[in-house]
């Protein structure tokens, strides 16, 4: 819970500390000492640009972190994944992340029998040269693939065809490759479509906060059969694998956004002046800002349990799809009260809550809407 200031302390004149909420007592010394190098990377060697902060991710081993040893990763679990997504999301940075990471499983699981087009990729990955995006919606925690875009077989290649359109994803860090699931007449599938690509196009999208956002259009584009990833049951079998991780995943970039926002307001809030006083003072200003707090508190809470249980295979597709609605539902109602609560300089567009509002509007959306969710939370155990 957030430490909040304490007027004895502002009225002896002594320096109130900097606001350490985001901390986790629950965190053992080596976990709270790899989140803490985290966040120093992407707060103070990002210089304040996408590129920057892939560039530190890159150097404190984000990438190996997700790869299995046999890959020549590192394996560090879903718990410390979770915390890289919440702490970029807080850096509110751009970044393809939970993109990446969902590309690095579904890549790291394709076998010895893996399509040629994906030779050498983990490792320019790993070196921080290769981002991936996945456009559009992630699969859904039962790995159901989004609608917007359809394969079809490829008569004269041996490939598939692609068409539709997605969006909108972070584009702060131009992708090298689009990880494509799509639906078609033999079920869903998987492909990796190297950019630049002719018959795929991709559209910078405006005014969605945060940095760079783009979606894509596929226009018969065809993609060699190398480059077809999974097909059919294996196809579906993968996506739901990555489904739940990648709902822990943007859940957790989520609750990092949203903690961006409430340090915005926990700043204005101690900042701003009225009728003779800070605002943190006033009884209604606190009461509105320890309410938002809570309730990031119980998600984060959740996000931390899910992922624990992720970790021992007990996560279970209803859990996961509750998960996500609950965090989404979260992050929108706080990101919209935390502009509330900066008055008309919440509204001006190059701020941080607004810009937090901005994109917490498409990011919770990444994996359904939350009342699709929360029927499928309802449905399935």
């Amino acid at each position: 819970m957030t430490h909040s200031t304490t007027t004895d302390q502002e009225a002896a004149g002594r320096v109130v500390p900097a606001e350490r909420w985001r901390e986790r007592a629950e965190e053992d010394a080596l976990f709270r000492q790899l989140r803490l190098t985290v966040r120093q990377g992407l707060e103070l060697d990002s210089g304040g640009t996408a590129e920057c902060a892939w560039v530190a991710l890159t150097q404190v081993g984000a990438w190996e972190f997700v790869l299995p040893i046999g890959k020549d990763g590192l394996d560090l679990g879903q718990a410390v994944l979770a915390m890289v997504c919440e702490e970029a999301g807080n850096a509110m940075q751009p970044l393809p992340l939970t993109d990446t990471l969902l590309a690095l499983d579904v890549l790291s699981g394709l076998g010895p029998l893996a399509p040629e087009a994906t030779e050498g990729l983990l490792d320019r990955v790993r070196a921080g040269e290769h981002p991936i995006a996945v456009p559009g919606r992630l699969p859904d925690p039962c790995g159901a693939v989004p609608p917007g875009i359809t394969w079809k077989p490829d008569g004269e290649s041996g490939g598939i065809v692609l068409t539709g359109t997605a969006g909108p994803f972070a584009t702060g860090v131009a992708p090298g490759s689009l990880l494509v699931p799509a639906t078609g007449p033999e079920g869903p599938c998987v492909a990796l479509v190297e950019l630049p690509a002719e018959g795929v196009t991709l559209r910078p999208l405006r005014d969605h906060g945060g940095g760079a956002v783009s979606s894509v259009v596929f226009d018969a584009a065809r993609v060699p059969a190398g480059a077809v990833l999974l097909r059919g049951i294996a196809a579906e079998q993968a996506l739901a694998r990555v489904g739940l991780r990648a709902a822990v995943h943007q859940a957790s970039l989520l609750a990092g956004i949203t903690a961006a926002a409430l340090t915005a307001v926990v700043t204005r809030i101690r900042s701003r002046q009225q009728f003779g006083q800070a605002l943190v003072k006033h009884q209604g200003p606190r009461l509105r800002v320890a309410g938002l707090l809570a309730r990031l508190d119980a998600v984060r809470w959740a996000v931390g349990d899910a992922a624990k249980d992720l970790d021992e295979n007990r996560l279970t597709p209803g859990e996961a799809a509750g998960l996500i609605a609950l965090t989404a539902e979260t992050a929108l109602d706080v990101t919209r009260e935390a502009v509330h609560l900066h008055g008309a300089s919440g509204l001006v567009r190059d701020g941080l809550v607004a810009d937090c509002y901005r994109r917490t509007a498409w990011e919770a959306l990444r994996c359904g809407r939350p009342t699709q969710l929360w029927d499928t939370a309802a449905q399935m155990p």
